[in-house]
């Protein structure tokens, strides 16, 4: 496991950064696609938004120090809302929301996995 106190080379910090603003894009995005889909911001919208997040916000503090598991545990969730986000561009009226979410997904995902690797590989550790 890594700590939070230690200073990450320049690659892995990079994949750090990348992965953390595809994070916050895809809350972000929910956010608006839930006002979209109501059409004013009130406490359905809210909830609504609360329930699609929900499981990405329970990985946020182990994204933020570090933890190579809560890395992983979240590529595997980020497939879940990669589905989503195919079904969601079938609807004619939503594709343009469709392809910003598999972006956004997309570059999550292979930003998680790119960050594992090059963590394991520098910092010599294990899963």
């Amino acid at each position: 496991m890594a700590d939070q106190s230690l200073e990450l080379p320049i690659p892995i910090k990079r994949s750090k950064t990348i992965l953390l603003a595809s994070y916050y894009g895809l809350i972000i995005y929910f956010f608006a696609a839930s006002v979209m889909a109501t059409g004013n911001l009130n406490l359905a919208t809210l909830f609504i938004w609360l329930i699609q997040v929900l499981p990405l916000l329970l990985f946020l503090p182990g994204l933020h120090i570090n933890r190579l598991r809560t890395y992983g545990w979240a590529s595997f969730l980020v497939l879940l809302y990669f589905i989503h986000a195919v079904l969601v561009v079938f609807d004619p009226a939503r594709r343009g929301l469709g392809v910003v979410e598999i972006l956004l997904c997309c570059t999550l995902f292979v930003t998680l996995i790119v960050f594992i690797r090059q963590f394991k590989a520098h910092y010599q550790v294990t899963f």
